[in-house]
């Protein structure tokens, strides 16, 4: 069964979870849509203006984002021992967390965002026991700011840098001063861009505070989109609770990391409550700590014909949704 061959360190899932994703976004190559660019952030705008007159091609681009950093997550996860036995899942459920929705199949700001702060979560883990880490903590603060000028609400997520340092290193006032200047350097550049051209209230207000200031429209979503979500957050619920009893065994390292996740999943509610509108593409915010968490769900999960029935489950719920959508 499916659960059952990704809780292995099999290689053939290399192979699987690619073909896994061009199932599901077929759907949207096939019908892809405009990128939305205007009150984003400027590093995303130029993206966008660039890929907007080839549609598929960004559509594609953004497949491929997803898959690549299904992969990086599983390499972060593997590599610094946040779960006690070595698998895919965390790459399979990124994977659907990220593609469960018409919404989702497309390029949007916070896939650049979760690439980068993927990245910054590899240099901070992977500090642990260093004796000096002056460039991981740079890198961390530099990624997460970069990750802000693609979605701005991300510099909420700032905060993981010193609870990262909390947990995973001694006290050293230097790193904590160096991964400020790390993430002022981004800022530094684009605030004296816009200053020189005479545009700085057009970042501060059409930019930046967009997010905060726009009034969200009301939902409206078929039958199958809400049955589609009860199933997911059933399961996310389930792994939640289930995390915590994780923490009572298991190596230091590993329990640093998960609480890690853990305080990733709060710092992120508020990064979605202030979305500019009411849409599940803003969820991906959620998609890190939810991965991990499911994985280490179904992974100690004893009853794997349970595990078996609750993932059916939510992948028919996610092809029932896109198929109403799209046909």
């Amino acid at each position: 069964m499916i659960i059952r061959f990704f809780k292995t360190n099999n290689v053939l899932a290399v192979i699987l979870l690619p073909f896994f994703a061009i199932a599901i976004w077929s759907f949207a190559i096939l019908s892809p849509e405009v990128l939305p660019t205007k009150h984003t952030m400027p590093l995303f705008e130029m993206c966008g203006n660039f890929l907007n007159s080839v549609k598929w091609l960004s559509t594609l681009i953004a497949m491929m984002l997803v898959v690549g950093q299904a992969f990086l997550l599983n390499y972060i996860i593997n590599e610094n021992e946040v779960l006690k036995k070595q698998s895919y899942l965390p790459a399979l459920f990124y994977l659907l967390f990220l593609s469960n929705n018409s919404s989702m199949l497309m390029l949007h700001p916070l896939l650049f965002a979760n690439l980068f702060l993927l990245f910054a979560l590899n240099k901070l883990m992977s500090s642990y026991r260093k004796d000096v880490a002056f460039s991981q903590a740079f890198d961390a603060g530099l990624l997460l700011s970069l990750a802000s000028l693609f979605y701005f609400p991300y510099v909420l997520l700032f905060p993981v840098l010193g609870i990262a340092f909390i947990l995973f290193r001694p006290f050293v006032w230097r790193e904590w001063f160096i991964s400020f200047l790390g993430v002022l350097v981004p800022y530094a550049f684009v605030i004296t861009y816009y200053f020189w051209n005479g545009t700085l209230d057009y970042l501060w207000y059409d930019k930046m505070f967009f997010p905060f200031l726009r009034e969200k429209p009301s939902l409206d979503m078929p039958d199958s989109f809400y049955y589609m979500i009860g199933i997911g957050w059933i399961v996310i619920f389930l792994s939640f609770f289930t995390m915590f009893g994780s923490l009572s065994g298991g190596s230091q390292r590993s329990k640093k990391g998960l609480i890690l996740f853990i305080w990733l999943f709060f710092m992120s509610i508020p990064v979605m409550l202030i979305a500019p509108e009411i849409s599940t593409k803003y969820f991906s915010v959620f998609a890190v700590p939810t991965a991990v968490f499911c994985a280490n769900y179904f992974l100690n999960m004893k009853k794997e014909l349970i595990g078996e029935i609750l993932f059916l489950l939510l992948i028919a719920s996610l092809f029932v949704n896109l198929i109403s959508h799209y046909f």
